[in-house]
């Protein structure tokens, strides 16, 4: 009984599902599959869609009818010459054009077409977003996954040491602060493996939200993020221009700019042109014909003022549009800047915390040998052991930041899309 109790548990705690990702095919479900990402992808559509929808008003409207009518209306049961109860059918085609609308329908295309652009550039930054954050949490796991590795090995140094060191107190050759100290050490360095353990869950919690997996999925990840090194002198000012924020704040200018001219269109007048063939009788199809043609022009005199009011706005709006698209502009500049210098930053310290952590490595190895027959103090010995731990710890987190910062920059200029 106790034994299937055992088997019955670990069944349950085995997760569902476990799926093993490689990261070009993390990033290409990312985009076809995050939730955020596809409701910005139908915005888009959705945009896209108005737009031709705003051409219609250049081509002509045509309507068609048919109708049944019975009863004993003495005015209709005239026109179908009967006396009583009567039938009368009636068919009809009509056609509208409008001439000219003073360019508003003009500045309506504009218009959405400037709102398709904006549906585009937001479709572009969540994007940007998404494909950070799955960076992100794919080097958060991987990151997770070396210092538990890492964690592992230290407690198993740690153990060791530990050990060496309780037979030297036990032989009379070091003190008791020494082995409680080593013993401190081995519980810092259980804590710390615990620690990895949990960051890793919430690395794959991430991916699986990313992902839009199911919660009992477990997740395995191979491939790395390929690490570059930074452009020595990019074009920040062009690279600013094709940044999803500045293609936003372009969007709004262009809305800005249609909304400001179409204000112009209430001060000339409208021209427009219709026809209509009617026929109607007895019997169906009814043959009688009668049609009509009509042209007609309106201007509008006045209304208050505010349509010109509605202009002033407008330009206002207008001009409050154009500098911050340059505001925007010389923002992302700087960001870029910014993200540039944080790269290199971050390439560099990967770089030397390497060279640091190789030459650690082997003053330790040494230190140990030393230690062992006597020819180092357990203070000089603690000191290099723990400079070793440290370096480890230090390379990876440099390599895990540099990850990061190429993502950053990757995600300000909209690279990788």
């Amino acid at each position: 009984m106790q034994l299937q109790k055992i088997v019955l548990c670990s069944i349950f705690a085995w997760p569902l599902f476990a799926e093993t990702l490689q990261l070009q095919d993390a990033l290409a479900r990312a985009l076809a599959q995050n939730r955020e990402l596809l409701a910005a992808r139908k915005n888009a559509e959705a945009a896209r869609f108005n737009y031709r929808a705003a051409y219609a008003n250049f081509f002509p409207q045509i309507t068609a009818g048919v109708s049944y009518t019975q009863g004993n209306s003495a005015t209709t049961a005239q026109l179908a010459a009967l006396t009583g109860i009567y039938e009368l059918y009636s068919a009809s085609l009509g056609v509208s054009q409008n001439l000219f609308s003073g360019l508003a329908d003009y500045y309506r295309i504009k218009q959405a077409r400037a709102s398709a652009e904006l549906a585009e550039a937001n479709y572009a930054q969540t994007a940007a977003r998404v494909r950070y954050e799955l960076l992100a949490a794919w080097a958060q796991w991987q990151f997770a996954s070396a210092q538990q590795n890492l964690t592992r090995e230290i407690r198993n140094r740690r153990q060791e040491n530990a050990r060496i060191i309780r037979l030297r107190f036990q032989s009379g050759n070091e003190n008791k602060g020494s082995l409680l100290l080593a013993e401190s050490y081995l519980a810092q360095a259980e804590r710390d493996f615990s620690q990895s353990v949990r960051q890793k869950r919430t690395a794959e919690a991430e991916l699986r939200r990313l992902l839009n997996l199911p919660a009992e999925t477990e997740i395995m990840l191979e491939g790395e993020i390929t690490l570059r090194e930074p452009p020595e002198n990019p074009d920040l000012a062009t690279l600013a221009e094709k940044t999803p924020e500045y293609r936003q704040a372009q969007a709004q200018l262009l809305n800005a700019e249609a909304t400001a001219d179409a204000a112009i269109a209430p001060f000339f007048p409208t021209l427009n042109a219709s026809g209509n063939v009617f026929r109607q009788g007895p019997t169906f199809f009814p043959q009688s014909d009668r049609w009509s043609v009509s042209v007609g022009i309106s201007y509008p005199l006045f209304n208050g003022g505010r349509d010109y009011y509605t202009l002033k706005a407008n330009r206002s709006s207008q001009e409050a549009a154009k500098k911050n698209c340059e505001a925007v502009r010389l923002a992302r500049i700087a960001r870029l800047e910014q993200a540039l210098q944080n790269w290199r930053d971050a390439f560099e310290m990967a770089k030397v915390s390497q060279a640091l952590l190789e030459a650690s490595q082997v003053r330790a190895e040494i230190a140990r040998r030393k230690y062992n027959n006597g020819l180092l103090s357990f203070d000089q010995w603690d000191i290099i052991e723990n400079e070793l731990i440290n370096r480890q710890r230090a390379a990876l987190e440099a390599r895990y930041n540099q990850k990061l910062a190429q993502a950053s920059w990757e995600q300000l200029t909209g690279e990788g899309l």
